[in-house]
């Protein structure tokens, strides 16, 4: 009985604590039933729903209690201001929750975001002309190695994993040269370590209920105990780069002053940096830099070009439209196809776009706010550390914007417009907004372009039974579907 009294006891001091306690100024908090639990499980399991039952009900910005704590949800009319915010919000703040990159990384990836930025800013997106070759050159080496030939019909499964290591294949030419970057190995690591990092990272926090600080503990544990899943990556990839890096700090004393790189990869402008000591390398360092580029460029990109080749194959009544697109410039360049070529393509542009508005996502990027408070237009306030998620469906299927029928897929509505897929604006907030928009959105529609028009060009795609399937929602984040695509080589007519 003693021992019963206890626990009510325990449970009702536990409640008390865990009971979010509000200013009169904040944004409304939804009602709940359950105490500490609060709106969780309808947040998680029917997102869509939820949230817009609270919009229609609340208005924006409120106040729901997901995994033990307060969370504000904003949408159509608020997102853009907490996009321009930027001295009040940060993106990164809610990702360390997710993922304690100090864990398992020697070097803390979130004390150099800008350098992060600059990075991807200056020479992945800021030199696509001089990537441009490469990329195709790679693209049709994974499309040789991982499709074929394909003169009978041929099934690929899973499409996300083919369409990760055509990423990975990119990215690693571009981060550490192509000597580096022929290796297996190296291209496999690429590819699959965003995955093998979210095994223990991106599980739902239900120990948050708890306390926060608990779920971090948590997943952080096998770290603690000398486990990383990881490890075995970083270690190919300091053996990869290593001679790399040898061979230019050996040319340089050589050359001296008339050095001048072979090539113009990341690996190269890490080697530049001023703190850079060629007597005393810090592999270590460059493998964590290289890691966080990883797993915010591989997962993302990848995931697109997944989805969009399922847009493609699942909808055969626009094959015609953008194959002809994509043969008359291959016959005006005589097969050799320039940046300026693929910049033209505006039906092939417009797909992309209207694929991204199609991620499926729900919350795109939340963030955080990092100053002593934030007061939004209309005089809500909230305080710092709050997290505030994007309910981005609201931007992306706005009925003013695209129409009443908002939620269809209509691939050529942009060619019109004149609005190329990078391009950010309130109601396409795929790649965030404001001046922390991704640094990488140009190279990665690069990306999808290239990808989709040799696919365009070299074969017929199509989804096993010719509907499009769904995609699959984990909480608010879709995944692309898990069929396969069966592939066919194109008959030259």
């Amino acid at each position: 009985m003693i021992a019963l009294l206890s626990f009510i006891f325990l449970l009702i001091v536990f409640i008390y604590i865990k009971s979010p306690r509000l200013s009169e100024n904040e944004p409304p908090l939804v009602p709940y039933t359950i105490p500490v639990i609060g709106h969780t499980f309808s947040y998680f399991f029917n997102t869509e729903n939820f949230i817009k039952k609270c919009l229609k009900e609340y208005g924006e910005p409120f106040n729901i209690i997901i995994f033990g704590r307060v969370t504000t949800v904003v949408a159509q009319k608020y997102i853009p201001e907490v996009t321009k915010a930027h001295e009040n919000f940060d993106s990164f703040e809610v990702l360390k929750e997710l993922a304690p990159f100090h864990f398992i990384l020697d070097h803390n990836p979130f004390d150099i975001t800008d350098f992060h930025a600059k990075t991807t800013r200056e020479q992945i997106s800021g030199k696509l002309s001089l990537h441009f070759d490469k990329m195709q050159k790679n693209i049709l080496y994974c499309l040789d190695k991982w499709i074929g030939e394909c003169n009978e019909p041929r099934s690929i499964k899973p499409i996300w994993n083919f369409t990760n290591h055509v990423t990975a294949k990119l990215i690693a030419n571009i981060c550490i040269g192509e000597e580096a970057s022929q290796h297996e190995d190296v291209i496999h690591t690429f590819a699959v370590l965003t995955d093998d990092m979210n095994r223990f990272f991106f599980l739902p926090p239900f120990l948050s209920f708890i306390h926060q600080k608990l779920h971090e503990f948590v997943i952080s544990l096998p770290f603690l105990i000398g486990f990383s899943p990881i490890a075995k990556h970083k270690k190919i990839l300091i053996n990869r780069m290593k001679p790399v890096v040898e061979n230019r700090i050996q040319q340089k004393k050589i050359l001296g002053d008339s050095y001048k790189p072979s090539v113009d990869d990341i690996l190269e402008f890490y080697m530049s940096q001023p703190d850079f000591v060629p007597s005393n390398v810090n592999y270590n360092y460059f493998a964590d830099l290289l890691i966080f580029l990883i797993i915010v460029g591989i997962g993302t990109t990848g995931k697109s070009l997944a989805n969009l080749l399922f847009d493609y194959a699942g909808r055969p009544e626009y094959w015609d439209e953008l194959y002809e697109e994509a043969s008359t410039f291959n016959k005006e360049c005589n097969g050799k196809l320039a940046l300026n070529d693929i910049n033209k393509m505006i039906k092939l542009d417009s797909f992309i776009r209207e694929s991204l508005r199609h991620t499926g996502d729900m919350i795109i990027v939340p963030h955080a706010v990092t100053t002593d408070h934030y007061t939004f237009s209309n005089g809500y306030t909230i305080p710092k550390g709050r997290n505030v998620f994007d309910f981005s469906e609201d931007c992306l299927f706005s009925e003013s914007q695209y129409g009443p029928d908002s939620k269809s897929f209509k691939p050529f509505q942009f060619v019109s417009q004149n609005i190329s897929a990078s391009k950010v604006d309130r109601n396409f907030v795929i790649f965030g907004g404001g001046r922390h928009a991704c640094p990488g959105r140009f190279y990665a529609v690069l990306v999808l372009k290239l990808f989709l028009y040799h696919v365009i060009l070299k074969y017929h795609v199509r989804t096993e039974n010719g509907n499009m399937p769904k995609k699959l929602m984990v909480g608010p984040i879709s995944n692309p579907p898990e069929e396969s695509l069966i592939f066919e080589q194109r008959k030259e007519i």
